[in-house]
């Protein structure tokens, strides 16, 4: 072959060569990234999934075992309810069917009904037919036939048509058993809120049957049978079971062709155990998510690569992209100076108009729920004394009932003082003080929170001086002040198995009334004087009586203040000035 011959034959660049190998070098190293990936991340993600879900389990159990507990004390309280053993006495059931209705309405509950000796329904929190026979029912001869007349748990029902359980405990007078109490748990809420969520939920007793489902054909049978009966043997269910076992993942069930994980906890309560089946859609899904993410970068890399290679044109590209960028940067400045400036003249003007409008509103609405918080206590205490008065006169005692209606009529009086005071705390304005003892002020706020005080144990612990406290202040608002402090007070102690508040009254240079609970305190004591700040659930309070308190002790020379105790709890320190002159203070009314 001649020179010519070999100079005309088209050579291969070796730059080509080595960007041919380098691009199937670097198909080869994503295929294995890849793969290598997907078996790290799906075994990452599904012990991650395993933990959320047993978390998730555990939350569930929680809830049916706070559910169960809950109504297990309501026959125990019936049992001994006046109205329910009167109406049995008596034979008149209107009282105990309002009882009834009322405890339903408070915990939640099914159905509450009342069986007399011979097991007929002749009260109920239901329209259920009075004087159904239901003596050959668990619940009624459960709690019949036992001797030491605890509160005995049955299930009526199963499969489809669902379960029953109820907590009945029998009604006695000395020997003589006079009824039965049926309290219905109503699990139904719970079998929804799992439909609703679209998770697979199943409740099982000691012995493995289904009790509560999300699928309602699963009720009756044994959790064995249902997990045996949803298996898979199509190609794609047994291509996953050979992936678990190579990657080593947890272990999961297959239901109508699915893998899902098995989380299984106990609820605490007879034996019951909860199992809960997330399916790997999350893990698939956060897999994908991470491998897209990656292949992303690979394909940033690669175009990082060809990028480098056409040089040619890097230089061309970076001037026009210099540019583009300047005259979108000059754009974009011009289009925000543009939308601001017309942001800010709409503003101005919108500002303006309702500047004034604004001002009044604010003023009218602090006003308003400052109003309606101070009068809820002595709202409170009127509805308290009406019932008492109602109770007295259906039960001919009208001379007692007058003293109820008096009470009624000074918290008229102290509605009225309260208003006064809080208008003119309104309007920032003086007010006439008085020398007022410290003393009696705690005990007529003590006499105020009487009915609230009477509804809840708590131990309060008083320590007074002997000699009086007294400040120059005035005496509608010192109790103000106390009251809202011990209705604060015995807010924190709600859940506390011990309840208790201290109020200590010590006398000095300046006067310190302090009232400390064994709540769970606070904190951030800074904003507990803020307006509406408060801790309290939506309704129950508006975040005003601190406020106004502590607006009232900075009229009157003082401090109020907040710490959290030492061992645990809030207190509230009082701080004002004392009198120096002999001027007696007023007697209590």
């Amino acid at each position: 072959m001649s020179d010519a011959e070999q100079s005309t034959r088209p050579r291969t660049a070796p730059s080509a060569v080595w960007l041919r190998l380098g691009v199937a070098i670097w198909l080869l190293v994503m295929m294995m990234t890849i793969w290598g990936g997907q078996i790290y991340l799906t075994r990452f993600f599904s012990e991650d999934q395993n933990a959320d879900a047993t978390v998730r389990a555990t939350l569930y159990a929680g809830s049916l075992q706070s559910a169960m507990q809950r109504h297990s004390i309501v026959p125990l309280l019936l049992a001994r309810d006046p109205i329910l053993i009167d109406g049995l006495h008596l034979g008149e059931f209107a009282e105990a069917d309002a009882r009834l209705a009322t405890f339903r309405e408070e915990i939640g509950a099914g159905a509450i009904f009342l069986l007399d000796a011979d097991g007929r329904v002749v009260a109920a929190s239901d329209d259920r037919p009075r004087g159904e026979n239901n003596s050959d029912m668990s619940y009624f001869t459960l709690p019949t036939g036992d001797a030491a007349g605890n509160t005995a748990f049955s299930i009526i029902g199963g499969e489809n048509a669902g379960y029953g359980f109820h907590y009945s405990r029998r009604l006695v007078e000395g020997e003589a058993v006079l009824g039965v109490i049926v309290v219905t748990v109503d699990l139904g809420l719970h079998e929804e809120s799992w439909r609703r969520a679209r998770v697979k939920v199943v409740v099982a007793d000691g012995e493995d049957i289904v009790l509560l489902a999300s699928e309602p054909n699963w009720r009756g049978n044994t959790l064995s049978n249902i997990l045996a009966n949803v298996g898979s043997d199509t190609r794609v269910a047994q291509a996953l079971n050979e992936a678990r076992r190579t990657l080593s993942s947890s272990s999961y069930v297959y239901i109508v062709g699915t893998p899902h994980l098995r989380n299984e906890v106990s609820v605490g309560f007879r034996g019951w155990n909860l199992t809960y089946f997330p399916t790997l859609e999350g893990v698939r899904a956060r897999v994908n998510a991470v491998l897209a993410l990656v292949l992303m970068a690979l394909a940033m890399v690669i175009a990082l690569a060809f990028y480098l290679l056409s040089r040619r044109t890097r230089a061309e590209s970076r001037r026009i992209q210099r540019e583009s960028e300047e005259l979108r940067l000059l754009n974009r400045r011009l289009s925000v100076e543009m939308a601001a400036r017309k942001r800010v003249e709409r503003d101005l003007k919108d500002a303006e108009q309702s500047l004034e409008q604004t001002s009044k509103l604010a003023a009218l609405g602090q006003m308003s729920a400052a109003v309606s918080h101070e009068l809820n206590q002595p709202l409170a205490a009127m509805k308290t004394y009406l019932a008492g008065a109602r109770l007295l006169l259906q039960r001919r005692r009208p001379d007692e009932a007058l003293s109820s209606f008096q009470r009624i009529d000074d918290l008229i009086d102290r509605m009225a003082g309260i208003t006064r005071q809080l208008k003119s705390y309104a309007r920032k304005g003086d007010v006439d003080l008085e020398p007022v003892d410290l003393r009696t002020s705690v005990r007529a706020a003590l006499g105020m929170m009487a009915p609230q005080l009477g509804k809840m144990a708590v131990t309060i612990t008083t320590t007074l001086p002997s000699e009086p406290a007294v400040v120059m202040a005035d005496p509608l608002r010192i109790e103000q002040i106390i009251v809202n402090l011990l209705r604060n007070a015995l807010d924190a102690v709600k859940g506390q198995t011990d309840r208790r508040i201290k109020i200590f009254l010590v006398i000095g240079e300046t006067i310190l009334l302090a009232i400390e609970d064994n709540g769970p305190g606070f904190t951030n004591p800074g904003k507990l004087f803020e307006p509406f700040y408060t801790t309290k659930k939506p309704g129950e309070g508006l975040g005003l009586g601190l406020a106004i308190s502590a607006g009232f002790a900075t009229e009157l020379g003082g401090r109020l203040l907040a710490r959290n105790a030492p061992d645990g709890g809030a207190v509230f320190e009082l701080l004002l000035p004392r009198e120096q002159s002999q001027t007696r203070p007023r007697a209590a009314e």
